[in-house]
């Protein structure tokens, strides 16, 4: 999805206007990567230098529930998303080693759901807080997604 496919998606739903933002590598050089921010909705979005939808994270607190086969995934105990990811693999992916992984402070990812779910403080707890990816991005996340994608806030 290009941002104004983005914003088209979400008429309707909110009538705020995307805060964003465009990064470069090199000064004086074509943009290399957008973010835009729809802070109402809890919603960060991240797009490439072709302005193609790169990946979505939602605010734990305030963004929109989000659920992967009818199992929710925002502002939940990090252990029952965990532990829901891990059966998932056991049951429907037991030869596949590439598709149940785990990010650098151990958080859990599913790449066949293009998923990371990250966490975020709440009070003295951590809840869940979805990372969602487009399937350009599966090889190498992590390192595409700009840092504020991964941030634990």
């Amino acid at each position: 999805m290009s941002p104004d496919e983005v914003v088209d998606a979400l008429t309707g739903v909110t009538v705020e206007e995307p805060s964003c933002v465009m990064t470069y590598r090199v000064k004086g050089a074509p943009p290399s990567a957008s973010r835009c921010a729809f802070r109402d909705l809890g919603l960060r979005v991240f797009y490439d230098r072709e302005a193609r939808l790169e990946g979505v994270t939602v605010d734990a607190l305030r963004g929109p529930l989000v659920f992967a086969e009818g199992v929710g995934l925002t502002g939940r105990v990090p252990s029952e998303v965990e532990r829901w990811l891990v059966e998932r693999h056991a049951t429907r992916f037991p030869d596949d080693e590439d598709e149940l992984g785990y990010l650098g402070a151990g958080i859990p990812g599913s790449w066949s759901l293009g998923l990371v779910v990250n966490v975020q403080r709440m009070g003295d707890r951590l809840v869940t807080r979805p990372v969602v990816f487009a399937e350009h991005v599966l090889d190498d996340a992590h390192h595409i997604l700009p840092r504020e994608a991964w941030e634990i806030y």
